[in-house]
């Protein structure tokens, strides 16, 4: 069943109710269907097919999903591009997959003019045509929608979803963080605004350049929450640090984020700026969203003695070292990975993992893995996962394929999510690093998130810290406005490491959440 039954259904349940916020523009679940309705005629009207592909390089806006919905809606494929992607990975997916449209606004053509390639798409401009509605009929297993990894541990992957895991994806987010009526989402991820669009739930698609969160007007978004009578956020961290730090901030029910490690120092502050509100971090990845959640009382609680002091909680593994407490953040770095000993950094909770995720830990390999071989309880390892939603091949890639999926005896196919960490015994993910920037010291596997906790501390003077390895050191980078000398003095005295580096140029970090570390270049830098 085509997936774009669940957007025509909402649109026809409520369809005097408002679906996007986006700018100066409110427009209704039934109006935008009408248009989606009318841009697939007009794709029709110029040859456009079911099962052919198009390329959309458009921003977050309610363009984008016209255009999204309509090539869903007429059993075509949607390869959605992020401006982030990059010219040569445009042509290379206009190369393989032979699109019959190109849809973007005028920047977007000015790079299609650029290639040869991209000149010889057909279909480059869509005037509205005769409304078609309804949906067309194509097997659950057909591929709807390819997005692309951020590339943070390589060249960035298409990510093939079918209409199958279209609607499992839909089942899982509705079902971790369900609506009530009245709620108004304040948005910033693509596919939880299409999630919200299934759900019949108003999305505000906030005032910010999507290229550069961190550097949004926190007055703006606030100002455009309240107009639109926001109820919850979906965004990544850098915009709640915004929000968070201006007295007239909106007022959320919910506050969900991710896309990379949450401080407990930030959640602290969210705590202190929507006291009432419900706050989460969800983890996942392009391939699996989501993969696990956990609330911030949780994070915040998780490494308290029953006083209410700061300790262990016991829960960082069956073999937990006397005198390495959370408090001081002492680490032996030498302990950090070792299979005998539980890390002396608590880690960052990922939580509990989600209904319908099947999850194992299985040994660091930086090559393909081709027999699973899951580690016990309390061993740090690379998590892999399984389940309807989790995407199980990338788009003309057989070597991303090769690298990031494992087939089972039984035909499971499982992903590889990149990430290392341990369960708890709690039955929580704890992430410790990624296996890509896993350094080896010594003969000893680093974890480097594990290293940037201890090394962090509570330290408000501290914005950002890396922990990489060159040429078998452990260098800490640090991000800090703060006197050098001071601040390298306090992080060494946190952990053993070979060289501190303070600087107050931002660190390198992903274009798409502007959150996580691009050790690869963070590394080309030093």
């Amino acid at each position: 069943m085509n997936a774009a039954a669940l957007f025509h259904d909402a649109a026809h349940r409520v369809p005097e109710r408002v679906a996007f916020y986006d700018g100066s523009a409110v427009v209704t679940f039934g109006k935008l269907w009408a248009r989606v309705a009318r841009f697939r005629g007009g794709l029709a009207e110029q040859g456009f097919a079911p099962g052919d592909r198009a390329l959309i390089l458009l921003p977050m806006s309610v363009d984008l999903y016209v255009a999204l919905l309509a090539v869903l809606a007429h059993g075509g494929v949607a390869a959605f591009l992020d401006p982030w992607v990059g010219f040569r990975q445009m042509v290379r997916l206009a190369v393989y997959s032979q699109p019959k449209a190109f849809l973007a606004r005028w920047k977007g053509h000015l790079l299609r003019l650029a290639s040869s390639d991209l000149r010889r798409i057909p279909i480059t401009r869509v005037t509205p045509g005769r409304a078609l509605d309804g949906v067309h009929p194509v097997a659950t297993d057909e591929r709807a929608l390819i997005t692309f990894t951020t590339g943070s541990s390589g060249n960035p992957k298409g990510v093939n979803r079918t209409h199958r895991i279209l609607r499992a994806q839909h089942e899982r987010l509705a079902a971790e963080w369900p609506a009530i009526e009245g709620d108004v989402d304040l948005c910033t991820f693509p596919v939880f605004a299409l999630n919200n669009l299934a759900l019949g739930v108003p999305t505000l698609i906030p005032p910010i350049d999507f290229k550069q969160v961190a550097r949004a007007d926190p007055r703006k978004v606030a100002a455009a929450a309240r107009r639109a009578g926001v109820t919850t956020a979906t965004a990544s961290p850098p915009l709640f640090d915004l929000l968070a730090s201006i007295a007239e901030r909106p007022r959320f029910r919910r506050v969900l984020t991710g896309g990379a490690p949450v401080t407990d120092a930030q959640l602290r502050r969210w705590v202190a700026a929507w006291p009432d509100a419900e706050i989460e971090v969800a983890y996942g990845s392009t391939e699996a969203e989501p993969v696990a959640r956990v609330s911030a009382r949780e994070r915040l609680t998780a490494g308290q003695k029953p006083d209410g002091t700061d300790g262990t909680d016991g829960t960082d593994g069956p073999n937990q070292r006397p005198g390495l407490s959370h408090k001081s953040h002492r680490s032996h770095l030498s302990h950090l990975s070792h299979p005998s000993h539980s890390p002396s950094a608590p880690g960052y909770i990922a939580g509990h993992i989600a209904e319908g995720v099947r999850a194992k830990v299985i040994p660091i390999d930086r090559g393909p893995v081709t027999m699973i071989q899951e580690l016990p309880a309390g061993e740090i390892g690379e998590l892999i996962v399984t389940g309807d939603h989790v995407c199980r091949d990338y788009d003309g890639d057989p070597e991303g394929v090769r690298q990031n999926k494992i087939h089972d005896a039984d035909g499971t196919v499982w992903h590889r999510m990149g990430d290392t960490g341990w369960f708890d015994e709690q039955q929580r993910f704890r992430i410790a690093g990624r296996v890509h920037s896993t350094i080896t010291r010594g003969g000893v596997h680093v974890h480097p998130q594990l290293v940037e906790q201890a090394a962090r501390g509570d330290d408000e003077r501290i914005r950002r810290v890396a922990a990489v390895g060159i040429d078998g050191r452990l260098v800490i980078v640090v991000e800090s406005d703060a006197p050098a000398v001071s601040i390298a003095a306090d992080v060494r005295a946190r952990v053993d490491c070979d060289e501190v580096i303070v600087r107050r140029e931002p660190l390198p970090v992903d274009p798409r959440h502007n959150s996580k570390i691009d050790y690869t270049k963070l590394k080309e830098s030093l």
